[in-house]
């Protein structure tokens, strides 16, 4: 196949996708080293404008389905992998030129050719798509196996462990917001801020899921991780620091917290740090949790390179009944320009739930649908 476009900048390269978007001009050439780029990811890229992606691992393997290659494509941001698998070179800072199936590096004054590329087309996505509805009877078994594998091997450590971890009062009998940087997620957010606002919830940002709130104007009262995927403009936001421990002492997070002379407590639990954030919440005494951008599904873990949910599984388990996930949210309200006209018929609806809604349980629904029709 012969491309037709000629892309020329300026590249920078990390081996974590994460901290690579952190310094990443408008218009550079972003190289990455990620297997099955996922949607967050994506999102990210496509915020610091990029020309392209190059990938030295398989930007889509087509073991299961992702919309990250094709969210990028969309975006008019073109993705190759590199195919030269003896091809090591450290590309950052490096003007390159991608033409004709091959990537050019300028070496005083000269294009000097490197490697060969491959391509991603809408239609290779859609192929690769058809190929992982075919691997999802294995993929699925594999997947539910691991998780239920690790679910009984860790179950008496989670027990212990939720018994003894540290509760703070003012969680008791209040609505806490949990906010972790999945896919989409500040689209979420949009449409909760009023709500967040006026209800006052208690907020918890799982690591980078504190620079959407804040974007938003709503400083996080907690950040709880590795402190890896969030910002110094949010470690130093006000917000109590947590840094997640694992049980065998390491604390990911720890350095840079301590680098920045930030004040922290650490955290001990087992599992991600998003089933952190969900226990301590529920273990100090939260009457209801709302979850936005936290990873569900197997796809979700899949494209975070897990390969099974054992603990997510536990925690859902055991706070399933005081949890609301509002993933996704957002699609709820999205309309079409041509039919907003038709929208006024909301209006005696949203009558009828004030009337009628004086519950607590229908709230959050009137909220959001007013929420809707200001910000629209």
């Amino acid at each position: 196949m012969v491309f037709v476009e000629k892309i020329k900048g300026y590249a920078f390269q990390d081996e974590k996708t994460k901290k690579l978007v952190e310094q990443l001009p408008k218009n550079s050439i972003a190289v990455v080293v990620h297997q099955d780029l996922d949607m967050v990811a994506a999102e990210m890229l496509i915020e610091r404008g990029v020309k392209a992606v190059i990938n030295f691992r398989t930007s889509m393997t087509g073991l299961f389905v992702h919309n990250g290659v094709e969210t990028l494509l969309k975006a008019n941001i073109s993705v190759f992998d590199i195919e030269d698998t003896f091809f090591r070179s450290n590309l950052n800072g490096q003007r390159l030129m991608i033409k004709d199936e091959w990537l050019y590096r300028e070496v005083n004054g000269a294009w000097r050719r490197s490697c060969r590329l491959k391509k991603y087309t809408i239609k290779e996505v859609d192929q690769l798509k058809n190929k992982a509805k075919f691997y999802f009877p294995s993929q699925f078994k594999a997947f539910v196996g691991n998780s239920l594998f690790y679910g009984r091997k860790e179950l008496d450590v989670f027990v212990r462990e939720v018994e003894q971890i540290p509760v703070l009062r003012q969680f008791r009998g209040k609505e806490v917001l949990i906010v972790a940087r999945g896919a989409n997620f500040e689209d979420d957010l949009r449409i909760l801020t009023n709500v967040v606002k006026r209800r006052s919830l208690i907020t918890v940002a799982v690591d980078g899921g504190a620079d959407g709130l804040l974007k938003l104007g709503i400083k996080p009262d907690y950040i709880i991780g590795d402190m890896d995927s969030v910002s110094e403009r949010a470690l130093k936001c006000g917000a109590q620091l947590l840094v997640h421990t694992y049980r065998n002492g390491c604390a990911p997070g720890e350095g840079r917290v301590k680098a920045l002379k930030l004040p922290y407590k650490r955290l001990v639990f087992i599992g991600t740090s998003e089933d952190v954030a969900i226990i301590f919440a529920y273990c100090s005494g939260a009457k209801k949790m709302y979850t936005v951008g936290t990873r569900l599904g197997m796809n979700e873990f899949l494209e975070k390179g897990r390969v099974g949910m054992g603990s997510s599984l536990l925690t859902r388990i055991k706070v399933g009944h005081a949890l609301v996930d509002l993933k996704g949210v957002h699609t709820l309200f999205e309309v079409e320009k041509k039919n907003v006209t038709n929208s006024v018929t909301l209006l005696p609806a949203i009558a009828v739930l004030l009337m009628f809604s004086f519950s607590p349980k229908f709230e959050l629904l009137v909220s959001l649908m007013l929420q809707w029709w200001g910000g629209r």
